[in-house]
């Protein structure tokens, strides 16, 4: 996980008097310092290097918070000296200790969203630097953001737009590359950086879910308090972060892939090649109702050996663990105009031996010269290796590997057949045009 700079060196003159001798960063929110809410949450996402970019009275802070230990973290600080440097110039100062990436998050905000998949998107876009967005429509502040779903078109804070829909969320990632013209010495706003890149069309964008709470004002410190003391939270975290997971993932997809998936099953129906799709656990549950639909719905002859439990058995229990896929695929005369397609979490592995029973059908395959394809996790192991093509579903919550691979196979399957080059036949409610209504009485 890329490192975190905090921006905490304002003067908060919209929380005086309250912080007259107290730096934002250390007001009192649900019974702790808002910094420790902060670091709580950077530590739940896995982050393990912070640095604050403090300023006044940024000295309190380092006596309060340390080297991070308590949290978990190894905490570093970047001080403006006796000219605050504004957010921009405070970075800039703190390159040193920040390195080439790095999350930027303003120390004013409480963003409980997960940071793996903005981490994902930023190396998609492979932009000098990431803006996450909010869809505000003027709800909770006044929108600033021209967002076109991957790049942001415009950033403005003072010169408003109709089409600003959207809010600078308050956490990006900036790349050295895009501070290296900027004076070490010369104070600027960060904002400042985001509106060149967005005019340059080299700021990228990620649409996030969850609303923002700050501590800026007197009316978002309440908030803000209540939020933090659950008061507002309607639903589990497990639940709520599922869920941006999986939003995360839908945008994460190799799409490209996908569509070498789509060619390679196009050229097989045009041969009159036959698809063998294998898996286990989950997986094979997914081959199975994925056979169903390269059948019924695209004409694709498809089968899977874990469809007869009977045959299956009997082969692991006279032939091997290891081999059972392999012989099935010999029993069924495989050849150069079949392919076999993979649902697998790990995508097989010889060392450690992990589906070894997968990498044995893919070496088979692979010398017969059927073309292989697969839908795995993790960093696609033996089948990415070997594949023809191969749609890895990205690892954006390790805790949730197994849950998000095998859901997304049935994602990624169901755009298969549901592809024109593919689709044969409608299914059954597309082909409805009208349901009749009940009768009554």
């Amino acid at each position: 996980m890329l490192p975190v700079a905090i921006l905490a060196g304002g003067i908060a003159s919209r929380l005086q008097p309250l912080t007259e001798t107290l730096p934002k960063s250390l007001v009192v929110v649900a019974g702790k310092p808002f910094i420790v809410h902060q670091l709580n949450l950077l530590r739940r996402e896995g982050v393990e290097r912070v640095v604050l970019c403090v300023g006044h009275l940024g000295e309190k802070i380092e006596q309060a918070i340390g080297d991070g230990r308590d949290f978990g973290l190894q905490i570093a600080y970047s001080f403006d000296g006796s000219l605050l440097m504004g957010t921009g110039g405070a970075l800039r100062r703190a390159l040193p200790l920040l390195g080439e990436e790095f999350f930027v998050l303003y120390g004013d905000s409480y963003l409980d969203v997960a940071l793996r998949p903005i981490e994902i998107a930023f190396r998609r876009h492979n932009m000098p630097a990431l803006m996450t967005v909010f869809r505000n429509d003027g709800r909770w502040d006044t929108s600033n953001v021209v967002f076109d779903g991957s790049r942001i078109i415009c950033y403005d804070k003072r010169a408003r737009r109709a089409d600003m829909r959207y809010i600078d969320y308050g956490l990006g990632i900036m790349t050295a590359e895009a501070l290296s013209g900027r004076s070490v010495d010369q104070p600027f706003d960060l904002s400042e950086v985001y509106a060149d890149l967005a005019d340059g069309g080299r700021l990228a964008g990620c649409e996030v879910l969850r609303r923002f709470y700050e501590i800026g004002t007197p009316a978002g410190l309440a908030e803000t308090d209540r939020y933090l003391r659950g008061e507002q939270m309607p639903v589990s975290d497990h639940t709520r972060k599922y869920y941006e997971d999986i939003g995360a993932l839908s945008a994460a997809i190799d799409q490209d892939a996908v569509e070498r998936v789509v060619d390679i099953l196009a050229a097989l129906r045009g041969r009159g090649g036959r698809l063998f799709v294998i898996g286990i656990g989950g997986g094979a549950g997914n081959a199975s109702h994925a056979v169903n639909d390269f059948r019924k719905i695209c004409d694709i002859e498809a089968y899977a050996p874990t469809d007869n439990v009977s045959e299956l058995t009997a082969r692991i229990n006279d032939e091997g663990w290891p081999s059972v896929f392999t012989n099935w695929l010999r029993g069924s005369h495989i050849g150069a105009n079949d392919a076999v397609f993979v649902f697998s979490v790990g995508g097989g592995s010889e060392k450690p031996q992990i589906s070894v029973n997968i990498v044995e059908a893919l070496k088979l395959a692979k010398s017969v010269g059927a073309k292989i394809v697969g839908v795995v996790g993790r960093d696609g192991g033996y089948t990415r290796e070997v594949a023809d093509a191969c749609v890895v579903v990205p690892t954006v919550n390790p805790a949730l590997v197994t849950a998000h691979t095998e859901a997304f196979q049935a994602v990624v399957w169901h755009g298969l057949v549901s592809h024109p080059k593919l689709l044969q036949h409608d299914m059954k409610w597309e082909s409805v045009s009208t349901v009749a209504a009940p009768k009554k009485g």
